[in-house]
């Protein structure tokens, strides 16, 4: 059985309510948005968890911001810039955390 440092079950925890600090997106337009998260990760104070919120889906059938900021933050996880990148449960935002 191999050994780990850390136990690799810990970043699949999701606490939305232990984030320490929120960005909120609701009501802005996706351009606004995406030029808020971009902000957020390029910023070097940025550290800790967030929890990233937006407006829910609605039965107008529009887009919401779950995809491209979902792509965005994913990118970011590749690219070792966030630790933890999920989705929070009720669809409306996320939870990330920095590397420490």
């Amino acid at each position: 059985m191999p050994y780990f440092e850390q136990n690799p079950l810990q970043k699949l925890a999701l606490k939305p309510g232990d984030a320490e600090h929120e960005l909120n997106l609701q009501g802005l337009s996706l351009g606004d948005a995406m030029r808020a998260v971009e902000v957020l990760l390029q910023s070097a104070e940025a550290s800790g968890s967030y929890a990233i919120r937006f407006d829910a889906a609605s039965d107008d059938g529009r887009e919401t911001l779950f995809l491209p900021v979902g792509r965005r933050l994913l990118q970011a996880r590749r690219e070792h810039k966030l630790d933890r990148c999920l989705p929070l449960a009720n669809g409306a935002g996320y939870f990330i955390s920095f590397p420490d």
